[in-house]
């Protein structure tokens, strides 16, 4: 008889791969607008039309929350299908409060990120913590997890924590200029008010967001998962590769 694990990844899939087909497409559109710099002027310039000018700026400005958002559920439905709902949720759970209470504990304290704040793009707030921070990280950590076992697959619990640390302190240095500079996620008040905001984080703060993920990865492995016999799904190791490319080629295309 099949297991529920195994009932349950065949119910999701139809629903996984539909996503998944979206977040690509979705991810093109995105790597269009990071790469040729589209934003509110070039629609201007390309459509004459006020009510469809509106309309498409009104797209462009929840573009990255639409993206993230696509991202974190195709990898959480990926998560599901392979470690089963339960502990999904669980790893869903811990990684999102762990996030928050990470960037709310910084822009209270200025620890460690910096007295960051964060801007709209990224949708509606908790306290000073939008939404779409949460999802993101969710996505990239367990995007690294799934990454670090396909090239090591009997990779210890150190090893493995250490790697996602790793990748995920390689994504924020990959993202933070972006993220700021062009799209306004987040940044950090003047040291005097007549100055502009700064744009460019601390040091600490790429190494607090690595260390935050190889200590979560750390409790998220246990016996129960890594004696599961379920295949994991691609997915969340492709998610993360995708974000790595789009920002890769926002990079070379924008030198920023």
């Amino acid at each position: 008889m099949p297991s529920r694990d195994s009932l349950l990844a065949r119910g999701l899939e139809p629903l996984a791969a539909g996503l998944w087909t979206l977040f690509v497409l979705v991810s093109m559109l995105v790597a269009a607008v990071w790469v040729g710099g589209i934003g509110e002027a070039t629609l201007e310039k390309w459509v004459s039309n006020p009510d469809l000018r509106a309309a498409l700026v009104w797209l462009l400005a929840h573009s990255d929350l639409g993206w993230i958002t696509l991202a974190a559920a195709n990898v959480y439905l990926s998560l599901a299908t392979s470690v089963g709902l339960a502990t999904a949720r669980r790893w869903a759970l811990l990684i999102l409060g762990a996030v928050i209470a990470l960037a709310w504990v910084s822009a209270v304290t200025g620890f460690p990120l910096g007295e960051i704040r964060y801007g709209l793009a990224l949708g509606l707030k908790v306290g000073p913590v939008p939404l779409g921070l949460p999802l993101l990280w969710f996505s990239v950590i367990i995007g690294a997890r799934d990454a670090i076992l396909r090239f090591f697959p009997r990779a210890g619990r150190a090893p493995l924590a250490a790697g996602v640390g790793l990748l995920t302190l390689l994504t924020d240095l990959n993202l933070e200029p972006l993220a700021a500079k062009l799209h306004g996620f987040w940044f950090w008040p003047p040291h005097a008010p007549t100055l502009p905001p700064v744009f460019d984080p601390p040091p600490a703060g790429c190494v607090a967001w690595g260390a935050l993920a190889g200590l979560i990865v750390l409790i998220l492995r246990d016996r129960n998962v890594a004696a599961s016999a379920q295949p994991r799904s691609w997915r969340p190791a492709a998610t993360l590769a995708i974000f790595h490319a789009v920002f890769l080629a926002t990079h070379a295309a924008r030198r920023v």
